[in-house]
């Protein structure tokens, strides 16, 4: 059954601990210190940080929505377990994969604050997930507190902010070709090699340009063909970048 943010029952949480626990989510500690918002801090420092402030830890299972496209978001929420996706649809009713997040990273975090600051995307769980919700006004007593945290916070801020520039990028391009010439470029530009190991599945790239999985297999072997690019199922290697930049150009 599909469950969404707001209609989450209080079956779902943990409330938070007292002072009395040494630190409730000693199972997710090491978790948390994966979290770019907590890089640079011990184990000890983030369980007193999470300890004495309200937050709250929710599950949701295979295909349940944790928000809608167009809601607001008045958390800061770290994957704890498991994974979620986030979709789009774009003006024609296709559903575009933007991104799939994995335990120890955040969601959404550049949409928590902001007028008119809404979801761009709709957030399903893709397995039995367990998240950590932080409320807004505590998350700001966490930027006084610590000021790394602050700095790491604002550091992912800058980085979404990049990330979504890319996706924008891509979605103006045209082509499946194109789109798949842009996503290979900038594995390039991301490994410093040309000899990539693609994070990605041919499945799971149709689904990020919102095309079909034979039509990214028809473009790799197309590129494969005219010597643009070696490619071996996940395995690619690039021979021409100048060949696959006149891709975006033409696009």
């Amino acid at each position: 059954m599909l469950q969404s943010l707001n209609n989450l029952t209080e079956n779902t949480k943990i409330e938070p601990c007292n002072q009395n626990c040494s630190y409730c989510f000693i199972n997710y500690s090491e978790v948390l210190i994966r979290n770019p918002l907590f890089r640079g801090l011990s184990n000890n420092e983030v369980g007193n940080l999470i300890r004495d402030i309200h937050h709250q830890v929710k599950t949701l299972h295979k295909n349940d929505i944790l928000a809608i496209e167009g809601d607001s978001l008045d958390n800061l929420i770290i994957i704890l377990e498991g994974s979620v996706v986030g979709d789009m649809m774009d003006f024609e009713g296709n559903i575009l994969r933007i991104e799939k997040i994995l335990a120890g990273n955040t969601i959404a975090s550049a949409f928590i604050f902001g007028e008119s600051a809404r979801l761009p995307v709709t957030i399903t769980a893709q397995e039995k997930t367990h998240l950590l919700f932080i409320q807004k006004e505590e998350l700001l007593m966490l930027f006084t507190k610590n000021k790394i945290f602050l700095k790491n916070f604002l550091d992912i801020i800058s980085d979404r902010a990049q990330f979504l520039r890319k996706k924008i990028r891509l979605l103006g391009l045209n082509t499946i070709k194109g789109k798949i010439a842009f996503y290979l470029l900038e594995m390039v530009k991301k490994s410093g090699s040309q000899k990539l190991i693609l994070p990605h599945t041919q499945n799971e790239i149709a689904e990020m340009f919102g095309v079909t999985r034979p039509s990214v297999g028809r473009v790799f072997r197309e590129l494969h063909n005219d010597r643009s690019i070696i490619a071996n199922g996940k395995k690619v290697v690039i021979l021409d970048k100048f060949r696959l930049s006149d891709l975006l150009r033409s696009d």
